[in-house]
């Protein structure tokens, strides 16, 4: 039956089901099911054994991520990778394995208070975490650490996108504010020789930079610090990517004053992020800004939102770019 047979309650039952097929794919994931599939194709008792898994789950698990378009049922009885099948594999250039356990071991069980913050509008996390988010990660190593590789990871795939919309190349010093493990600095600095850059965030994301886990950091600075109180001087660009979207209106407008007060005359802003969604258009932001009512005080804007904001902090918007990936670029100046 196609999608277009379907009778509006079995479209509902299908969207109702569909956390299941979000949890297969975190499953083959979390087991490193995908890493133990040979380039020739693997067999159910190869797998099994690779895995130390019962072979009768296991093959229920194969079949249902044959038809998520995840694996490939062949010849011989050999399961194949596809093309989708392989950004789950951790040596993957595309992997996004990282943000599919991040999702599903930090994300998923607070959708169950959904209703709630419905209700009163307000995040769950610190009645869930007993901290607000930040806090919690400064105080909570191992879970700062499954958060910023999970993050980093789709950061990761979205990069060449971004770096194909924007010219990094005419600034000599670039800040990334909130940068995590140093991920998208590091790739800007190896794609512009000539750039240095200075990465500020708290301090689990800067050990993960030290430690290399974002990538090489030539000619940059590695400051622990919280841009709401020390954002640093003598900066050409700052970059904030993926971070102003985890915060209120309010605090949008005191990050963006704490960099005005710190620009020079021809420095700019890059505000990387995705755009809330249209309605009554399918889009992930609709959902992305879903699980901000849950974690954070934040939420999707729209360019004119952003604008607002931006006019504020006594700042202009220069330009829009869209990028071949969830996210927009957003260039600002002094007004």
């Amino acid at each position: 039956m196609s999608e277009l047979d379907l009778s509006p309650p079995q479209v509902i039952v299908r969207l109702l089901m569909g956390f299941i097929s979000a949890r297969a794919v975190y499953t083959a994931a979390k087991l490193g099911l995908v890493d133990q599939i040979d380039r020739a194709g693997s067999t159910e008792d190869e797998l099994a054994a690779r895995l130390d898994a019962d072979r009768s789950g296991l093959v229920r698990l194969l079949h249902s991520l044959t038809g998520l378009g995840i694996l490939r049922y062949g010849d011989q009885g050999r399961y194949f990778l596809t093309e989708v099948g392989e950004t789950l594999r951790a040596d993957s250039p595309q992997s996004i394995r990282d943000y599919a356990i991040y999702v599903h071991e930090f994300l998923y069980d607070l959708f169950r208070h959904l209703p709630d913050s419905v209700r009163d509008g307000k995040p769950i996390v610190e009645q869930e975490l007993g901290a607000p988010l930040f806090a919690y990660l400064q105080q909570h190593k191992d879970a700062a650490a499954r958060f910023h590789a999970g993050l980093a990871n789709r950061g990761r795939i979205e990069t060449p996108a971004i770096l194909a919309a924007y010219n990094f190349g005419d600034c000599h010093r670039v800040a990334d504010l909130g940068g995590g493990n140093g991920a998208f600095l590091s790739a800007i600095v190896t794609a512009y020789p000539s750039v240095s850059g200075v990465l500020l965030d708290r301090a689990p994301a800067i050990d993960a930079a030290r430690n290399g886990h974002g990538g090489p950091l030539p000619r940059c600075e590695l400051i622990e610090g919280d841009y709401f109180t020390e954002v640093p001087t003598d900066i050409d660009l700052y970059i904030f990517k993926r971070v102003l979207f985890d915060h209120s209106n309010e605090e949008v407008v005191k990050i963006l004053r704490n960099c005005r007060a710190a620009m020079k005359p021809n420095s700019r802003i890059v505000i990387i992020e995705g755009l809330a969604g249209i309605r009554n258009e399918p889009d992930l932001a609709h959902l992305m800004d879903l699980t901000f009512l849950l974690v954070t005080t934040g939420r999707m804007r729209s360019r004119e939102e952003y604008n607002d904001l931006l006019g504020k902090a006594e700042l202009r918007l220069l330009q829009c770019l869209p990028t071949r990936s969830d996210v927009s670029v957003l260039e600002a100046a002094l007004l």
